[in-house]
């Protein structure tokens, strides 16, 4: 996700900024039945009728069967499980196009992994964060009701007896969803989960397992600066139905997309780590065919075409052309982009979000478009395409280590400068680094900042400097290779810095020692040489010495 950059920008979006420094408050919902007030605490005690007993000497109460019907087979959950991905989604949605309102049944399949059983499991809830936006109507565990505490983006689920490794259980979920008009201030910034007059977007909207890491649980304090996610893939397949809106409605989502019949779609997305749409009666479609197996869309409004000047600028087209460029770039680069579709949202709200196969770009970019590469339509489209490999393929604890994905990201923005417009090179330096004199250590997490500036300085352009003197200290083979090492080793996973840095070898780690002590508060990766690395090390500083004049 990217920040606001701008220094003279609007009084309402520097309100926002001000705004998004402080802490979210707890979404208790006061007049909801069985929440407690003020606590956004519900506790549910789990409610099983009694069965009722089987008497084989009862007089039928209609004509017996020819064919005994026979109960249905309880699935054996720990069959062939080694097979099922750990995570598996579906979902029904329900969607009221005039009030925004969505009903939503969903059941979440998840495969235990690990050597012990687990006696809870826990649910990311992002959509609970907000007040009078998500209410919990069942939950059922392999069919049952069971029993659960839910607080704020955290729900703490008890099965009715713990899951064996090597085994799956299935949660039932019957839920609610409000999303908020997207007016100022944080919640602007968080719109992706809200809407405007003219669009839905639905992002972050469905539960799912959290991620375990260590044996922990690993979600965090929801907060107004950066972002506090942590997930691990899973399949999604979700079906949408949309009431009372216009034959002109679009649904833009990643993945494979069917459309059923009007208002009518089924959606399937494999290996990832999110699930978001966007809804508009009002969108253009710009779409581009890339490669025989990759498709970019992107979906703008009628005022992506900006007059100014005398000349008339197409935003939507610009974008198009210039993620198609990243796209092979960062193929390049970092790996191909492993999916079929890849869809740009114009969005009503402040900056751009990443999604997997989604990001949004937001409207200010496309109003203040002027027809070259020096603007923010550019900057930020290719920074959000950029988290498609920092994100989501290679995932990251965005609240402890948020450098991961969002330096990478910014300093993608560079690489794509320095490929397509190397005369702009010191301009991008000028306008996204240098003017903002960044401070802070670049491994710090989202918890350490009192203001968004603070953050951006410290993750996104402090975070810029390092990996630019790193490239600088090992040179641009080693470097690129670095960055697709770590790109291949942390595919589908849940990386740390560890994981990046342990792609050096003993030599690079002696020659960006001044760079990690200068950026990180944590410099010193020696723990990760192993026996055979530190023999090298030594032989190679042996040959450095005999090779010295």
């Amino acid at each position: 996700m990217i920040p606001l950059m701008f220094r003279s920008i609007t009084i309402l979006l520097a309100c926002g900024l001000l705004v998004a420094g402080c802490n979210l408050r707890s979404a208790a919902k006061a007049n909801e039945p069985g929440r407690e007030t003020g606590e956004g605490v519900r506790i549910l005690a789990a409610t099983v009728a009694a069965p009722t007993p089987l008497d084989a000497t009862s007089a039928p109460t209609s004509a017996p069967s020819k064919t005994p019907i026979m109960p249905s087979p309880t699935p054996d959950r720990c069959a062939a499980g080694e097979n099922r991905p750990a995570r598996r989604i579906n979902a029904d949605v329900k969607i009221d196009y005039p009030t925004k309102a969505a009903s939503v049944e969903e059941r979440i399949e998840f495969f235990n992994r690990e050597e012990t059983a687990l006696d809870e499991i826990v649910l990311d809830v992002q959509a609970n964060q907000w007040e009078d936006s998500f209410w919990l109507e069942e939950l059922s565990v392999n069919g049952s009701p069971a029993n659960y505490e839910l607080q704020r983006n955290r729900l703490q689920v008890q099965p009715h007896e713990p899951l064996a490794p090597g085994c799956w259980l299935e949660i039932g979920l019957k839920f609610r969803l409000q999303p908020a008009e997207i007016r100022d201030g944080l919640r602007s910034y968080r719109g992706f989960f809200g809407y405007s007059p003219r669009q839905l977007n639905l992002g972050h909207f469905l539960p799912t397992v959290a991620a375990r890491l260590a044996g922990v649980w690993r979600i965090h304090e929801p907060v107004g600066i950066g972002e506090q996610v942590v997930y691990e893939v899973a399949d999604w397949r979700v079906n949408v139905a949309v009431e009372e809106a216009s034959e002109s409605l679009e649904l833009v989502a990643p993945g494979a997309v069917k459309s059923i019949s009007a208002g009518r779609w089924e959606i399937n997305l494999p290996r990832s780590r999110d699930f978001a749409m966007s809804l508009s009666e009002d969108f253009i479609v710009t779409e581009m065919r890339i490669s025989d197996d990759l498709t970019l869309a992107v979906y703008s409004f009628a005022d992506a075409h900006i007059s100014a000047g005398g000349q008339r600028f197409d935003g939507a087209a610009h974008t198009a052309r210039e993620a198609a460029k990243a796209i092979e770039l960062f193929g390049r680069l970092f790996g191909v982009y492993e999916r079929e579709r890849l869809v740009i949202v114009q969005g009503d709200f402040p900056d751009g979000m990443e999604f997997t196969g989604l990001v949004f770009v937001g409207s200010a970019w496309f109003y203040q478009f002027d027809g070259g590469p020096r603007n923010y339509l550019t900057l930020i489209s290719i920074h959000e395409i950029a988290h498609q490999w920092w994100y989501a393929r290679v995932g990251n604890d965005a609240a402890v280590n948020p450098w991961l994905d969002e330096a990478l990201a910014t300093y993608s923005e560079y690489l794509f400068i320095e490929a397509h417009f190397p005369n702009e090179r010191n301009w991008w330096w000028s306008f996204r680094v240098a003017a903002y004199f960044p401070q802070g250590m670049v491994d710090s997490s989202v918890y350490e900042f009192s203001t968004p500036r603070q953050y951006i300085n410290a993750i996104y352009l402090r975070g810029v400097q390092m990996l630019h003197n790193l490239r600088q200290d090992v040179g641009d083979d080693a470097f690129f290779e670095l960055l697709r090492a770590y790109g291949a080793a942390g595919a589908d996973r849940i990386a740390d810095s560890m994981l990046f840095w342990s792609h050096l070898s003993a030599t690079q780690r002696r020659q960006t020692e001044a760079t990690r002590s200068e950026f990180l508060r944590d410099p010193t990766v020696n723990a990760l040489l192993t026996d055979a690395e530190a023999e090298d090390s030594l032989a190679d500083s042996a040959m450095e010495e005999q090779e010295a004049p």
